[in-house]
């Protein structure tokens, strides 16, 4: 960091005014000792040229940080054409930065260069806005500040009232001048079997583009990318149909997440909502609780939400006779459809199924025993039977001992039921 005060760092910055045409000195700022002690008074520029540019006012800025610090000749001939062209290039980006309206970025103002033991810190010395400070970097619209005074120029923009979404529909035109072609691209979706794909369309060779004999050669390759890869264009100019190439990001139903040891809060929220009775909600909970690991306090926290829907469309139900018979009949069928799902299951206990394995217990099935247990004495069963047998890594007695009793804690609230 250019702040620093360590032994053997120092930061040695030219003035921005020194740039400027007018201007007959070289003004610079540093806390180093040997550059002080040497240059007590500004630095004359002599040329033969009536204005002197950029590139040979950062050449003599250099020439005299050279002179002035403990470096052998060797050394500064081997990096002054690339720390010189390093420092151009910064003053091009800075220049850049500050002019900017969009972006809101920062830039440093300086580059590192190490010799030996010791670290210099060479660039430019723009001052704080509002301190006299060695700005260390600069932001977009202009804004020179410190790191003490930044929080004065950074404007948290209020949210809007309505979420604005992004509107994917559009058509974007891609124009090549490289390769000589122009196309369009859109992304398209289906919204029955919730798929989207890229398409390509409209292609066009611009013969306007003057290409060069080098450039041929991305040409023909493009050309022949394009016989490779038909999928990718629905309709071109010359009107090849194909297929339309469907992404493999697809929504993941009902039996493939139930497929998983553990499962996410999103997929939880999603399982919930698609169950409409209660019947098959008590099910989808037995089965969560007996065969998969999951985050006990959201789950606790979306079976009052569906509980309190519940009592709500029972409410309904009782005000609205007339429609009982319709809704048992829906009712009726999606329980049959939940019992086909879970009928697979073993009469055998999890947590005994994996008291009665000769392998180590791991952590994820120590897990999956223990949220199939509600009951407190068989808590304490199944926390001696494990602290006796063989554990995995990182099923420790300790670690066993905490999570059953945190286990016994829900139980006793009533968090499970």
């Amino acid at each position: 960091m250019i702040y620093s005060t360590r032994k053997g760092k120092s930061y040695i910055l030219l003035h921005m005014d020194s740039l400027q045409k007018e201007k007959d000195m070289l003004t610079i700022v540093t806390n180093n000792r040997h550059i002080i002690k040497k240059y007590d008074k500004p630095y004359l520029i002599n040329s033969d040229r009536p204005m002197m540019n950029t590139k040979y006012r950062i050449s003599k800025y250099l020439t005299s940080v050279f002179c002035g610090l403990p470096i052998d000749i060797e050394t500064r001939n081997k990096y002054f054409l690339r720390i010189r062209q390093l420092l151009l290039d910064k003053l091009v980006v800075i220049e850049n930065k500050l002019k900017k309206q969009e972006k809101n970025r920062q830039t440093i103002t300086y580059i590192k260069f190490s010799h030996g033991r010791r670290t210099w810190y060479l660039g430019f010395y723009i001052p704080c806005s509002f301190c006299s400070n060695v700005c260390t970097y600069v932001m977009s619209k202009n804004r020179k500040v410190c790191q003490n005074c930044c929080s004065k120029v950074i404007v948290i923009p209020t949210p809007p009232l309505q979420n604005v979404f992004k509107d994917f529909s559009k058509v974007k035109q891609v124009i090549s001048k490289r390769v000589g072609v122009s196309y369009t691209k859109k992304v398209s979706m289906d919204g029955r079997a919730r798929k989207y794909a890229v398409t390509y369309s409209n292609l066009q060779i611009n013969k306007q583009f003057k290409t060069l004999k080098e450039q041929e050669k991305y040409k023909k390759r493009f050309k022949n990318s394009l016989k490779s890869n038909k999928n990718k264009w629905q309709v071109t100019n010359n009107g090849i149909g194909s297929k339309v190439l469907i992404s493999k990001h697809k929504l993941k139903r009902r039996h493939d997440i139930l497929k998983k040891q553990y499962i996410s809060e999103k997929e939880m929220e999603f399982l919930v909502d698609q169950v409409t009775s209660e019947v098959g909600y008590k099910m989808l909970i037995d089965d969560i609780f007996i065969n998969h690991s999951f985050n006990e306090e959201h789950f606790f926290e979306l079976r009052k939400k569906k509980d309190a829907s519940f009592e709500r469309k029972d409410s309904k139900v009782v005000e609205q006779s007339s429609s009982a018979g319709q809704s048992t009949t829906i009712d009726n069928i999606i329980i049959d459809l939940q019992e086909m799902e879970i009928s697979g299951q073993n009469t055998v206990a999890p947590w005994q199924e994996i008291l009665n394995r000769r392998e180590p217990i791991t952590r994820a099935e120590f897990h999956r025993g223990l949220n199939s247990i509600r009951d407190k004495s068989l808590l304490t069963t199944y926390c001696n039977e494990v602290r006796r047998g063989r554990r995995g890594r990182g099923v420790t007695h300790d670690y066993v001992v905490n999570q059953c009793a945190i286990k016994a804690r829900k139980l006793e609230q009533g968090m499970l039921y």
